[in-house]
């Protein structure tokens, strides 16, 4: 492929090819087509020849670095990058490679740096090194766990990459549909407008921090509001602004501080609790209280007795250990293990009430004599309210078969609050896929009403929801901590929940967004829920679903959803809204009312309905119902197995669920359905969780970090 000798010269300068390196234009095409055919080895022996005869040449310094990165020859690449500061100081290409440099060492503070002196030294042509550096740095935020800047660097990349360079977009779209990450942290932040009311100067250095941020030198940016701050009366834009620079720039203390100031405000009640709610999500000096998970020691007096009454206890269920749970090194694997319930499981859970569901309280693990150590049980259990009474019940099964408790060893540490919402039981094999769903709702409220506003909070300064309402000066942080717990919602009946939770502590509901007041470009995601739909105009209304949807924002995608189809409007395609509908649909009986609906859309619309027969086929499935299953599986066989892709798609289906094996027999001689979870992990993200796997880790000599 030749050099297009108008493409801007690798050696940073921001000139063309043609009227800068020319000379060096044969050298560096035949180099490029060398590392386009995997032999960078030999581009780099090019290079090398070349530098000998003209070591300080800067396009051959950066050629031979990028080189040496992308073999992540790191220490060589450390040299060269030396050098090519030495010669040329200010070369953007050169900070711009030291960017990737250290981003590439997870020297994340470094490489920001790095790129922001890169990017101040850019003028209007970017090279391509800084440009590549902006993806990179980017990339290593995400894998650094720092979502804020690693947002703002993919953004900044998608907004500079040329025509269908989408790659940027497409990991931020993974990150927003990654369970578990907080709809705050899904969203794109902005800055505020220069307000009004501020004199000529002011304006003037507000309307320059602006310019600076959207060119991504926030660092600059970042100067300029500082220089206008009243820290005696600040001004909401300029603190909001100064907190987005820091944040951009990976300062997440500076971010936090400035969010919790901004919240202070004279602002409004929502953009004050969003602002707040976002800050105690990322707030690094926030210690919350913690709940520790211990494990407890017993010797064994008496193996066989200790095995026996193990069996015979109805409130220890054998509990079968996944091999791949152990660690590498452990070589003593426990003789046998359990589960230790606070009751007996009943006979059937036909009719089970909530209060009747067994609950987990430890796992039991029993070790048989070695020569090394002695026979021992090892009960692993949180250290809570409940602490006392799993040694209680351990005594009561075990009795004098075990010595009284040795060691005590803690093995994890969960934040109160996160854990206050999650739960384990054990449901009767028996229990209706209908009834389970029931419960798992009545179990969630509770959770939510019950344990979560008893759970100390460190952005309540370390109280409970349920005392922080006494206190009228915590009034915007526990409407945030709500918030935070509502956003992670995926069904939207619960939102009346949320409302009642709000009345029970004493503080505003979230009230109705009126659309005639709405700003459709600002409007965070986590107000989508409140609008008076019915009022928003039709186009607005695909734009805001489209949003949601690529945002992972359940409740808010399922109520657009239903507008959009309620509405039935002509020449809009409704099949994305009915693929929504039916895989967001908490209920399943009611995903498969959805398919039913999509399928008379099909219908109507002169199209296919195979699609909507597979996604019948994976709700039947869920719903555990096999005669539904088989209904279905008649209908694709009679009407649509011959349409592409749906024979493939249906056999991958049944694989999957367990129901066939991989020769295409069905699975087990019964046709049984794949048992359902006994309770799903409804667990928040934390900022020491990091971020999601974004990028498989280095291997084979190639640098781990992602570059264009």
């Amino acid at each position: 492929m030749a050099i297009d000798p108008y493409s801007l010269c690798p050696c940073g300068s921001g000139k063309k090819l043609k009227f800068c390196c020319s000379d060096l234009a044969a050298d560096i095409e035949k180099i490029t087509k060398l590392v386009a055919g995997e032999q960078p080895h030999a581009a780099l022996k090019h290079v090398e020849s070349l530098l000998a005869k003209q070591p300080n040449r800067a396009s051959l310094l950066d050629i031979r670095a990028m080189i040496e990165l992308s073999l992540n020859d790191l220490d060589a690449a450390e040299k060269t990058l030396k050098h090519f500061l030495a010669v040329e100081p200010e070369n953007p290409s050169a900070h711009a490679q030291w960017a990737l440099l250290a981003a590439s060492r997870n020297e994340v503070v470094d490489a920001v740096s790095r790129l922001q002196d890169a990017l101040e030294l850019t003028n209007n042509d970017m090279p391509q090194r800084v440009f590549e550096a902006i993806g990179g740095v980017g990339h290593a935020l995400l894998l650094d766990g720092d979502m804020i800047a690693a947002r703002a660097y993919l953004l900044l990349y998608a907004g500079v990459a040329p025509e269908g360079d989408n790659r940027a977009l497409e990991l931020l779209l993974r990150l927003n549909l990654q369970g578990g990450l907080p709809l705050l942290l899904r969203d794109n932040l902005m800055l505020m407008e220069c307000p009004s009311q501020f004199a000529t100067a002011t304006k003037n250095i507000f309307e320059e921090g602006l310019r600076l941020a959207r060119r991504g030198q926030w660092r600059r940016a970042e100067a300029q509001f500082a220089n206008i701050i009243n820290e005696a009366n600040p001004d909401p834009a300029v603190t909001y602004n100064l907190a987005l620079m820091r944040g951009w720039l990976g300062n997440e203390a500076g971010f936090a501080d400035g969010l919790h100031q901004f919240a202070r405000l004279s602002v409004p009640l929502d953009e004050a609790v969003e602002a707040e709610a976002l800050a105690q999500l990322v707030d690094p000096n926030f210690e919350e209280p913690i709940l520790a998970s211990v494990r407890i020691t017993y010797p064994i007096l008496n193996e066989d007795v200790v095995a026996e009454r193990l069996a015979s206890d109805k409130r220890i269920e054998r509990y079968e250990l996944d091999p791949e749970s152990l660690e590498e090194d452990e070589v003593t694997r426990p003789r046998s293990t359990h589960i230790l319930l606070d009751r007996p499981i009943p006979k059937t859970g036909v009719d089970l009430k909530l209060d009747e569901a067994p609950n987990v309280l430890a796992f039991i693990s029993v070790y048989g004599k070695r020569t090394d150590r002695d026979a021992r049980v090892e009960v692993t259990t949180d250290r809570g309210d409940g602490f006392a009474n799993v040694e209680k019940l351990i005594g009561e099964v075990l009795g004098d078969a075990i010595g009284p408790h040795g060691d005590e060893e803690v093995v994890a540490e969960k934040s109160a609050s996160e854990e206050a919402l999650s739960w384990r039981w054990r449901l009767p094999n028996d229990t209706p896929q209908a009834l389970r769903r029931k419960l798992l709702a009545e179990r969630r409220r509770k959770a939510i009403v019950e344990d979560w506003v008893a759970a100390p909070r460190a952005g309540l300064e370390g109280l409970s929801p349920r005392d922080a309402a006494s206190r009228a000066d915590l009034k915007i942080q526990l409407l945030a901590s709500i918030l935070i717990v509502e956003q992670a919602a995926v069904d939207p009946e619960e939102q009346a929940m949320f409302q009642e939770l709000r009345d029970t502590l004493g503080v505003p509901r979230a009230e109705a967004v009126d659309p005639s007041t709405v700003n459709w470009e600002r409007i965070p995601i986590t107000r989508l829920p409140r609008l008076d739909l019915a009022k928003v105009p039709e186009d607005r209304l695909m734009q805001l679903f489209n949003r949601a949807s690529m945002s992972g924002a359940a409740v808010a995608s399922l109520a657009l959803a239903h507008e959009l189809v309620s509405r039935e409007t002509p020449g809009v395609d409704l099949a994305p809204v009915y693929r929504q509908l039916i895989r967001s649909e908490p209920d399943p009986d009611k995903a498969l009312q959805w398919t039913a609906k999509a399928k008379e859309w099909a219908a109507k619309a002169g199209k296919s309905a195979g699609e909507w027969a597979l996604l019948e086929l994976e709700v039947q499935i869920e719903r555990g119902d096999p005669m539904g299953v088989q209904e279905t599986l008649n209908d694709l066989r009679a009407n649509h197995l011959n349409e592409p892709g749906i024979a493939e798609a249906t056999y991958r289906l049944l694989y999957t669920a367990g129901l066939l094996t991989p020769r295409g027999l069905p699975a087990g001689a019964g046709g049984g359905m794949p048992a359902a979870p006994a309770a799903p992990a409804n667990r928040l993200w934390t900022p020491d969780q990091g971020a999601p796997a974004a990028a498989p880790a280095a291997g084979g000599g190639k640098s781990a970090i992602w570059t264009p």
